[in-house]
């Protein structure tokens, strides 16, 4: 039961309709090691920014996070800050980039979580979903 002060998360599902692309583990980067200043919170749109050489000019995409609890259900309170450490559910948001993405990302790729060029996070796919 949510409480007066909670703000509710859309999920992602429900507003692209579709199921998510494919999942990872993360670490949120602290201030000190050039994160955020502020802890971010379930909905924050960051890009995308793989780990691979193919990719070091700098290419960033708009693949966002949509964050899980310990159970690995949905957070869907999206005022509460998010734990440094866990899995998000990940989304290629535009469409005609999917069939670039899937010949890229598979399972053991790594990549950031950006904020413009700034790297506020790292993250490992651990499973691919509808991106199969």
């Amino acid at each position: 039961m949510s409480s007066d002060w909670e703000v509710m998360h859309q999920s992602y599902e429900e507003l692209f309709y579709r199921k998510p692309d494919f999942r990872v583990t993360y670490t949120i980067f602290t201030e000190e090691e050039g994160g955020r200043k502020t802890p971010p919170f379930q909905g924050i749109r960051w890009d995308f920014k793989y780990d691979h050489p193919e990719h070091s000019n700098g290419a960033i995409f708009m693949i966002w996070p949509e964050f899980e609890d310990a159970q690995g259900d949905l957070i869907k309170v999206a005022n509460m800050p998010l734990p440094r450490y866990g899995q998000a559910r990940m989304w290629i948001i535009i469409e005609e980039r999917r069939a670039y993405h899937k010949e890229k990302i598979k399972i053991g790729t790594h990549g950031y979580f950006m904020e413009g060029h700034r790297k506020v996070g790292e993250c490992e796919v651990i499973e691919l979903l509808s991106l199969k």
